[in-house]
């Protein structure tokens, strides 16, 4: 059975003030970083409908906002206007996306409208196409003319609120977004003429040829990296199956050669692991980099290749960060297990204790590590995408205070996990007993442990639930066998077989290493109408105690019958028909008497 060093009084006092310190702090944590952003961002935190944040590709700078025009998917110049705090109710306010939309719908009809003219008149030239400046009512107006048009058309007007965004006048401002709307009309009327419809076709076909090629060559990397990873674990799998040889016979550095060559070995596919997921991801930034490269290359779906993949290419690129971070942190996690274990190792048992508690505590590890990594990626691309309505913001500080509560349990279990891993009460691959169950460590982390039944059966409970636990396998275990022998039998001899027996049953090469001590404690231990129980106690490494009781029986048994020492057998007493009594020390004589109807048990 496991003993902490601690008492069980104080351990229990430890875990209650650890596990209330975890949920205030859980708590508070929580609260204060919901509550802090809702009302950070939020002039009325419970009326979503009074929401004052801009919407996206939006910035707020003081009493401005900010936003950009564009053309075919290219960033032209940035328009500003005065701040609307409320877009269901703007009334004669014009919020600065409604603006910029507007600017590129004009540019849009001027370059279909120019386009059509050019095709049904091939005198008409795009380089005609002008773009010229007009003051009206004080504010400049720029204005789309030539190539064909009939009349000019309006692209914008330059407010008092551009030219301060940009820290000039409005006259400058208007020569200088000029010149950027006369090439940016021109090159989308050139982009869309069909000797440039052409060149972008051979363009697309190369950026295809392209993709195939290196998705065959990453497809033939990931296929040897798999046939790699295959022939390590097989080789994992060989290596784990040997059986340990005796000390004597296996001499403790080639022991600690043989540990520190798993962990090599589990290094190794974890490396092939990684790069093979690399592979796929290459595989699939190739296929993206060729469509959003395709959609570019045409001026009618460039703003497809911003709007359509941008949200995927980050998600994408957030879910790969986030791999990359954890296989890292894995290999991270492999090598400190690695020099943890090149310390003086000590002994076998030793040892294979260590390697059971690496296994266990890097496992803990790695799952909690997972978690973290993956909420941390999460509420950044929420964050990102402002996916989070206002609602669920506003009422952080509620649903974090539902969550301190509700989370009572889960914390509880963390606690009651990390003081497992701290103390060393179990790893695995122990044979434990807690409560009614029985079995083999599976599995085990910082919220449940899972054991394996000896019927099969795989039991998960939660580390809360578990407030006692015997070990049966932590640095030794003891055979305990009882043997009932006939009460007439010669104590001393009986005695002196089984020791004998046990001695050179310790003294055999194949139960040599398994058995620590065949003799540990050997005595009478009751007298009873069945005879005089022998009780024997032979200590033996973890895990070979059950072996060792079937072997230690068996050969037993047959000693038994050299000596001529036999099983004890329930004694019972006849009466016969003069009333006198007659004893029996076995079951023969009763029987032959009871079938002729002279006697009558009592």
């Amino acid at each position: 059975m496991f003993t902490s060093p601690l008492s069980t009084a104080k351990r229990c006092q430890l875990r209650r003030w650890m596990r209330s310190l975890l949920a205030l702090g859980l708590g508070l944590l929580i609260a204060l970083s919901w509550g802090s952003l809702a009302v950070a961002q939020f002039s009325n935190p419970f009326n979503p409908g009074n929401n004052n944040l801009p919407p996206a590709g939006v910035e707020r700078i003081g009493l401005i906002e900010v936003t950009s025009v564009s053309l075919d998917g290219i960033s032209l110049f940035d328009i500003a206007s005065p701040v609307v705090f409320n877009r269901n109710e703007a009334g004669a306010e014009v919020p600065v996306e409604v603006r910029a939309r507007q600017i590129e719908t004009n540019l849009s009809q001027v370059v279909n409208r120019a386009l059509d003219l050019i095709y049904s008149n091939e005198a008409v030239d795009s380089s005609s196409l002008d773009v010229t400046i007009e003051t009206i009512r004080g504010q400049p107006v720029l204005f789309a003319v030539g190539a064909g048009l009939a009349e000019p058309r309006v692209l914008l007007t330059i407010t008092d609120t551009d030219a301060q965004y940009n820290g000039v006048s409005q006259m400058d401002l208007a020569e200088r977004w000029q010149e950027v709307l006369r090439e940016a009309l021109r090159r989308a009327i050139t982009g869309r003429l069909p000797e440039a419809r052409q060149q972008q076709i051979r363009k697309t076909l190369w950026i295809l040829l392209a993709g195939i090629l290196l998705t065959l060559l990453l497809t033939g990397i990931w296929q040897a990296l798999g046939w790699r990873k295959s022939f390590l674990e097989r080789k994992q799998t060989a290596q784990a199956g040997l059986s340990v040889p005796p000390d004597d016979e296996f001499p403790a550095q080639q022991l600690q050669y043989l540990f520190r060559y798993q962990i090599t070995l589990e290094q190794r596919l974890q490396v092939v692991a990684f790069l093979r997921w690399l592979m796929f991801w290459g595989i699939a930034f190739v296929w993206v980099a060729g469509l959003a490269s395709g959609l570019y290359i045409f001026p009618q779906t460039r703003s497809y290749a911003f709007g359509l993949f941008s949200i995927p290419v980050l998600l994408l690129l957030t879910w790969f960060l986030t791999g990359l971070l954890n296989r890292l942190a894995n290999l991270a996690i492999e090598r400190v297990a690695q020099a943890w274990g090149k310390n003086e190792l000590g002994n076998l048992d030793e040892m294979q204790r260590k390697s059971m508690r690496l296994s266990t505590i890097t496992g803990a590890l790695k799952g909690l590590k997972t978690a973290v990594i993956y909420a941390l990626a999460t509420l950044l691309v929420l964050q990102t995408l402002r996916i989070a309505p206002a609602s669920l913001l506003a009422f952080g500080a509620v649903a974090a205070l539902a969550i301190s509560f509700a989370a009572q349990s889960l914390v509880k279990d963390v606690v009651n996990g990390f003081l497992i891993l701290l103390e060393d009460q179990y790893a695995i691959g122990d044979l434990v007993t807690t409560g009614t169950t029985t079995g083999i460590v599976e599995n085990l982390n910082l919220r449940i442990t899972q054991i394996r039944g000896e019927d099969g059966r795989l039991v998960t409970l939660p580390n809360s639930l578990i407030a006692q636990v015997e070990n049966l396998s932590r640095s030794w275990s003891r055979a305990n066998v009882k043997i009932d022998v006939a009460y007439g039998t010669n104590v001393d001899e009986a005695l002196g077989v089984v020791h004998e027996t046990a001695n050179a049953m310790a003294s055999d090469p194949e139960w040599q290493y398994a058995i620590l001590n065949p003799v540990e404690m050997l005595g009478i231990d009751a007298m009873t109408h069945a005879g005089l129980t022998i009780l024997i106690w032979i200590r033996t490494r973890p895990l070979k105690q059950f072996l060792v009781a079937r072997e230690f029986r068996r050969r037993l048994r047959i000693a038994f019958d050299k000596a001529g020492i036999a099983i004890g057998v329930p004694q019972q007493a006849f009466t016969g028909l003069d009333g006198s009594d007659h004893g029996y020390e076995d079951g023969s004589a009763a029987h032959s008497s009871a079938k002729s109807g002279a006697v009558e048990p009592r």
